[in-house]
């Protein structure tokens, strides 16, 4: 009797147990992290993950620590073109590139799209990885819509459900049939605030040119891989609109209020880990000074690569406040800056790595000065620090801006770097502003107490995608209209046209009107003589 029933459970359990697939290209670390957080999670949730990591970068870490399988694409040649042309000081400064330079962001695509390329190649033109794929027979193909090797997969290997992921905000909403106005909503490429101004209306609009430029320049040389070596492979635009749900890793309580649709499901916070108490070294450093302040600018736009008088602005800043510890995210504690600059000033400490997470959790912290990483944010939130933000490059802006736009952060230009004032007016500023530190306890709070968790809501979503396939009801009939249909350009077109005929009928009829005005007239007087 006890086997029959062991069986039972055991039946019961695996029927709910779905086959998922987690597509994790290799190029960037915050974009492996939040991929990786989503497979553990929906292992923890009892289903089968298989990750399939694409090696676009071999020295980064794979994400997932509990994929049940792991599919491994080893790297194109040339693959890491992307990280090996952003990771060096003489082809790119961070700090220093524009944010409206249209020459630069297409320039950014164009290397992006290089390393794309070569490893989505590299993986279709693996021997029997394509059918090995297809035969596995997937309930779900979960990958971002930032890199689109994964998206056109899904249609070769024909899982019953496509969930696309964006690891920060929506980036391009447009496929999923939802559009922003140009001239009325945040703007995605500036700093999200709303403009009323005519001239920042129009900066809007051309930042949304900038954007579609990078975009087409990244996404469409690799639809071309696809029709060379899969005839007819849908365009990925028309994949993604029948995608079953979207994943945004935003947050609705710390972001502006945005068109949406019932389909895209904030998870905002889903990768934020559980803060543990700081070790004796780094809970003494926070005991040296009535204050601490941490200083981070993410893994890409690397301190140590900064502008020295950059460097020097930030130390000269960070010494006028004598009475406050300043723990500053240095790659190279051993080089020129660090031994002869840093070693002179008693309240800064360099650190090659810290605990981020948990000096954040801990209630010495007083500020927080970072770049506006999406990880980053909401690891503010969660912990309730005030923060200094200076957004770097992408998304990166708009995230500052939402963090200030709620009242726990204050952003500061990046260009102002170079000017020690203004860095120590700014730092002075938030740490005396104690309705920021308010908001952001209140905002960490209503985070916690949120009727449901990002991970339930993954989990949730990704069992009924996987049970029932995209809904016909949740995709939007716009995304049948035309461009000229969808702007109403034709009924504009046919309303000016009935304008304009009435305008020349009338004009017409006023004629004929004065013509037979003049008959009757000219009538009048010769009866008259």
């Amino acid at each position: 009797m006890r086997l029959p029933l062991l069986s039972l459970l055991f039946f019961t359990c695996s029927v709910h147990s779905y086959n998922i697939l987690v597509y994790i290209p290799k190029f960037a670390i915050s974009h492996i992290h939040f991929m990786g957080k989503l497979a553990d999670s929906l292992v923890d949730a009892g289903h089968n993950v298989t990750a399939l990591i694409s090696e676009m970068d071999s020295n980064l870490p794979d994400g997932t620590k509990k994929s049940q399988k792991i599919i491994r694409i080893s790297p194109g040649e040339g693959a890491d073109h992307m990280n090996t042309h952003f990771m060096t000081k003489d082809t790119m400064d961070m700090f220093e590139m524009e944010f409206d330079s249209y020459s630069a962001s297409v320039e950014n695509a164009y290397h992006n799209s290089v390393s794309f390329c070569i490893q989505c190649r590299k993986m279709l033109t693996t021997p029997g990885l394509v059918e090995r794929l297809k035969r596995d027979k997937y309930d779900v193909l979960i990958t971002e819509a930032f890199e689109m090797c994964g998206v056109g997969l899904s249609h070769l290997i024909s899982p019953r459900a496509l969930i696309p992921v964006s690891s920060s905000l929506l980036f391009d909403p447009s496929p999923f049939g939802l559009h922003y106005s140009l001239v009325s909503e945040p703007s995605i490429m500036l700093d999200g605030r709303f403009h009323s101004t005519l001239y920042s209306r129009l900066k809007t609009i051309y930042h949304w040119f900038i954007f579609r430029a990078f975009l087409d320049t990244q996404t469409v040389p690799l639809q071309k891989v696809f029709e060379e070596l899969y005839p007819g492979t849908p365009s990925f635009s028309s994949l993604l609109s029948d995608s079953a749900v979207v994943f945004a890793n935003t947050d609705p309580l710390v972001d502006f209020a945005r068109p949406t649709l019932s389909k895209v499901v904030p998870i905002g916070g889903i990768g934020v880990p559980t803060p543990k108490p700081l070790d004796e070294y780094w809970s003494g450093i926070l005991s040296l000074r009535s204050r601490s302040v941490l200083v981070s600018f993410g893994s890409i736009a690397k301190s140590v690569l900064m502008h020295p008088s950059r460097k020097a602005a930030l130390l000269k800043a960070f010494a006028s406040f004598p009475d406050t510890t300043f723990i500053w995210k240095y790659e190279n504690t051993s080089d020129d800056f660090a031994r002869l600059e840093v070693s002179r000033v008693r309240n800064v400490i360099l650190a090659e790595w810290m605990p981020q997470k948990d000096l954040l959790a801990d209630s010495r912290l007083t500020l927080f000065i970072s770049h506006g990483g999406m990880a980053s944010c909401h690891e503010i939130s969660h912990a309730g620090v005030p923060s200094l933000l200076i957004p770097i490059f992408g998304d990166q802006i708009n995230n500052a801006a939402a963090l200030a736009h709620v009242g726990i952060a204050q952003v500061f230009n990046k260009f102002d770097m170079i000017h020690s004032d203004k860095i120590r007016k700014a730092i002075e500023e938030m740490i005396e502003n104690s309705s920021c530190k308010s908001n952001a306890v209140r905002i960490r709070d209503q985070l916690a107490a949120r009727p449901s968790s990002p991970v339930e809501r993954l989990v949730k979503n990704v069992e009924f995608a996987a049970r029932f396939g995209p809904s016909k009801s949740l995709r939007p009939l716009n995304l049948e209209l035309s461009t000229i249909q969808f702007l109403g350009l034709d009924l504009i077109m046919v309303i000016l046209s009935l304008i304009f005929i009435a305008a020349v009928l009338s004009f017409y009829f006023c004629k004929l009107l004065r013509v037979l005005a003049s008959v009757v007239h000219v009538r009048k007087v010769q009866k008259l003589e």
